[in-house]
């Protein structure tokens, strides 16, 4: 047998092996158990240091299995190295930055997306949440209306505006909204009850 032959037989067992290790982390992590991933994800990236998964999951197990953005953050960092459009990866990046109060970096992270696939509603849906905690109104007010140019049916997002709205003190735009969300799916109490809060204000 050549060598050629041979390298290439033990670069597939290597591969193999690798990921046997990944599902085998796969098991821990559906059973909560971040520590016993995180050990199998290792060996895995020791085999193969190209596995996108194994990077983009232990990021997965630090932060949301242990709460650890920064430990989470290079391995996700290593998963966009190999992946650069990896839609997931930016996802759970800018969502992080955003629950830790990074609004700015979080912001980054939801524009690439949208480089990405322009139509991705709940990345406008997610800025137009950021731009709100920022207090920047007008620029959240204008992600959530492009959020249902996208998915026009979408509740979430109505129910945002009128509650932004109502906050505002725009209580015709914020009634409208309110209305369409109760046309959209009647009988949300969450929904009435804002309904009658901004009726009794207006009045």
């Amino acid at each position: 047998m050549k060598m050629t032959e041979k390298n290439n037989i033990k670069k597939k067992e290597k591969l193999a092996e690798a990921e046997d290790y990944y599902q085998k982390g796969l098991v821990y992590a559906q059973e909560s158990d971040a520590d016993g991933a995180i050990e199998c994800w290792q060996k895995t990236l020791k085999l193969n240091p190209d596995h996108f998964k194994a990077w983009y999951d232990m990021g997965n197990a630090y932060y949301i299995g242990k709460g650890n953005f920064k430990k989470a953050l290079p391995f996700w960092e290593k998963a966009l190295k190999i992946n650069p459009e990896g839609v997931d990866v930016l996802y759970n990046i800018g969502n992080a930055y955003r629950e830790t109060g990074d609004y700015d970096q979080a912001l980054e992270y939801y524009k690439k997306i949208l480089e990405i696939t322009p139509e991705d509603h709940e990345s406008w849906n997610n800025m137009a949440n950021t731009y709100n905690m920022k207090g920047e109104n007008e620029q959240a007010i204008q992600c959530w209306k492009k959020a249902l140019e996208i998915k026009p049916n979408k509740v979430e997002t109505w129910f945002n505006l009128a509650v932004k709205h109502r906050e505002l003190k725009k209580y015709d735009q914020a009634l409208e909204y309110c209305q369409k969300v109760l046309e959209i799916r009647p009988g949300i109490r969450e929904a009435q009850r804002l309904l009658d809060t901004i009726k009794r204000e207006k009045s």
